[in-house]
């Protein structure tokens, strides 16, 4: 019975590892010497963008789930973000025109390994696997002798 307990433990505990969303990072700007960081800084607050600024490395990161998000509203002031270049743009309607071009060819052509879904999708797989490894080596072993003990009584 023990047994059989903490592999259910094991497996709630795989359960709510593989739904949980951790924040990854990813570079959004490589060199913030080139461009206005307070502007941007500014402009990723008032979006609500959760981002991380290595001043050592003169690096911006943002949530990965918000990158998007991120590169539309630098867009929106002008700064247009394929990284690692950046490119200034005073008109708008060209800034706009530029991201949505860099946006198709990035789907088009992106791994599949980068792509948002593929990691929630590999979570939830490999739990997957070590639940069914926890069932057939733990958990029916322990089941199949208690049945068997309640036979020989």
């Amino acid at each position: 019975m023990m047994t059989l307990g903490v592999s259910l433990i094991i497996a709630m505990f795989v359960l709510i590892w593989a739904r949980s969303e951790s924040p990854v990072y990813r570079p959004l700007i490589q060199d913030m010497r080139l461009v206005d960081s307070v502007k941007i800084a500014d402009k990723l607050d008032q979006e609500r963008i959760q981002y991380h600024a290595d001043v050592k490395n003169h690096m911006l990161y943002v949530n990965q789930a918000q990158s998007e998000l991120a590169r539309i509203s630098l867009a929106k002031i002008g700064y247009v973000i394929e990284y690692p270049e950046i490119t200034k743009h005073a008109d708008l309607n060209k800034a706009y025109d530029e991201f949505i071009k860099q946006k198709k060819l990035q789907e088009e052509n992106g791994e599949i390994w980068q792509r948002p879904w593929f990691f929630k999708t590999f979570k939830l797989a490999l739990g997957a696997i070590v639940l069914i490894i926890l069932i057939l080596s733990v958990a029916r072993p322990a089941l199949m002798a208690i049945i068997n003990e309640d036979d020989e009584t």
